[in-house]
């Protein structure tokens, strides 16, 4: 039994990994081509977050680079909690103040956190738990962490 919550979990964080990567690069390309730098500049300005052209080009930079990290599972860890960090600041800096709900009661489109808290959320799995079992974070890692699973495992069978 703990063997198949075990491959359920690998399962969970690969396809987890794979959809929050892909978002990122979605929404980093968007940033970068569709809507343009000195737009994305021009947002945080009016809200005046500090440095903004730093803060412009580190998420494009997070949200690309990180995105394709998270996809494959390197340092994903590290890129987890850059995300997590941007999606704190985010809320801070840009969207607090309008609520947690994205849309109002009609359903029109306010802008609220709760995109943001979902993303915080999943970015913090990874913090804590990993890539699992199919990552490049896994190579480099060894198997010394999945025996002393499997010890664990077997231990709390047994009683």
């Amino acid at each position: 039994m703990a063997t198949f919550v075990r491959v359920v979990r690998d399962i969970a964080l690969l396809l987890a990994r794979i959809a929050l990567g892909a978002i990122l690069i979605a929404h980093g390309w968007r940033r970068w081509q569709e809507q343009g730098i000195r737009s994305q500049i021009d947002y945080l300005r009016q809200f005046a977050t500090p440095y903004p052209e730093a803060a412009t080009y580190g998420a494009i930079v997070l949200e690309l680079v990180g995105g394709l990290f998270l996809i494959v599972g390197a340092l994903t860890p590290l890129v987890a909690l850059a995300v997590l960090v941007q999606q704190v600041l985010t809320v801070c800096y840009t969207n607090w103040y309008r609520g947690p709900y994205l849309t109002d009661a009609q359903g029109n489109f306010v802008g609220g956190y709760e995109y943001n808290v979902a993303l915080v959320v999943l970015a913090l799995l990874f913090v804590a738990f990993g890539a699992g079992a199919a990552s490049i974070d896994r190579l480099f890692r060894g198997n010394s962490s999945d025996e002393n699973a499997a010890e664990v495992d077997r231990r709390s069978s047994r009683v």
